[in-house]
């Protein structure tokens, strides 16, 4: 079992911003799950009206290319996953494990 986290990646212009969007434990298996899932429903803007949504994967199925075609604002978006790896207090992390 693995600790892992799902970001996603966005660029609007001269603007980077990278977000934290899930945390949880899991098998490799189970992580790469979560991450489709979270790239083909989160929303990454406030108010997001869908239209159309295309989702690609990025070599092994650690990445996904979402472009999301909204009624005001097409977002182009990479969700990434990752696995701990290593921490000064692994036991005691930041976030709740539930």
């Amino acid at each position: 079992m693995g600790r892992w986290v799902v970001l996603v990646d966005r660029s609007f212009g001269d603007h980077h911003d990278l977000d934290e969007v899930a945390h949880f434990e899991g098998t490799r298996e189970e992580a790469r799950a979560r991450l489709y899932e979270i790239a083909c429903t989160h929303r990454p803007g406030v108010g997001l009206r869908q239209k159309r949504r295309q989702v690609y994967r990025i070599g092994e199925g650690d990445a996904y290319y979402a472009n999301i075609e909204g009624m005001m604002a097409t977002f182009r978006v990479v969700y990434r996953l990752g696995e701990l790896e290593w921490s000064t207090h692994p036991e005691s992390w930041p976030w709740a494990w539930k």
